[in-house]
């Protein structure tokens, strides 16, 4: 069987393909869908966006962010929720 070597050039490439920042604003997408649904049926007011762009060694990504930063560790007021958390572990 042959042997596969992934190196820095295979990785240059692959992060650099222009189907990437697609794909990953796709799933990102979904996330934040998720996390809006969660937020919604459990009555917590939260915004959910994602944002986008490139890591100094230039990998694309794409975060899901909520301005409800309570809600997903709880504090002495709120319950933990795990929102984000539940909706990229996608249940």
């Amino acid at each position: 069987m042959a042997e596969v070597r992934i190196g820095p050039e295979l990785m240059a490439k692959a992060v650099n393909h222009p189907d990437i920042p697609g794909a990953l604003q796709q799933v990102a997408d979904r996330i934040a869908s998720r996390a809006r649904g969660l937020a919604a049926s459990e009555g917590v007011e939260m915004n959910v966006t994602t944002q986008g762009g490139v890591r100094p060694q230039g990998r694309p990504y794409v975060n899901v962010v909520g301005d409800n930063v309570d809600q997903e560790w709880g504090t002495t007021r709120s319950g933990r929720r795990r929102i984000l958390g539940r909706a990229a572990e996608g249940g």
